[in-house]
């Protein structure tokens, strides 16, 4: 019996990690939703005097990234957020990353500081070690993507890899960004 639980908690760890890979954009048409305010002290990336400007989503939108820095699948979207950095003026799009640790290694403060360079990680990341904001977000899957629109609403959710199997989110969150830069802040 023993054998059989043990092998049954693998299976039911593999589904698991499959559905972690699943893909959705998710746009909430009709159903803007206010995005939560970000709680919690821990900054990296944000120069002195800058956190109220960054912690302000009115007025901008901003690409709300949910991530830790073991994940594979993570890992494969950072190219996608550092994109999005160089391309839109920052006065007009912001990326920040929310760093909620799964493994014991990744609670570690500096261990995430020590990651940010190593990955390229260059805008703000707000490390979330007791998951608060995971929880205010509702998130279930690393990564998740949030993008939030120049009044504060969240627009559209993308669960999982931009470019899983292959999944044209670059593409399509791109493009979701140029139309709410359209918008009336």
């Amino acid at each position: 019996m023993t054998n059989y639980f043990r092998t049954a908690r693998w299976i039911g760890f593999g589904l698991a990690v499959g559905a972690a890979c699943v893909v959705a954009s998710v746009p909430a048409q009709g159903v803007h939703y206010h995005a939560p305010s970000l709680v919690g002290q821990e900054w990296l990336n944000v120069k002195q005097g800058d956190l109220d400007r960054v912690l302000e989503f009115k007025g901008r939108v901003t690409l709300l990234h949910f991530w830790t820095f073991e994940c594979i699948n993570c890992k494969h979207n950072l190219p996608s957020y550092a994109a999005w950095a160089k391309k839109f003026p920052s006065d007009s799009v912001q990326v920040i990353g929310v760093h909620t640790p799964e493994l014991p290694e990744e609670r570690n403060l500096a261990n995430v500081k020590r990651a940010l360079p190593r990955l390229g990680i260059e805008y703000p990341v707000l490390v979330d070690s007791k998951e608060t904001n995971w929880t205010r977000y509702g998130v279930q899957v690393w990564p998740t993507v949030f993008v939030i629109d120049k009044k504060g609403r969240v627009r559209y959710t993308w669960v999982g890899e931009l470019g899983y199997n292959g999944a044209n989110g670059f593409q399509q969150l791109t493009r979701s960004i140029q139309e709410l830069l359209k918008e009336p802040g």
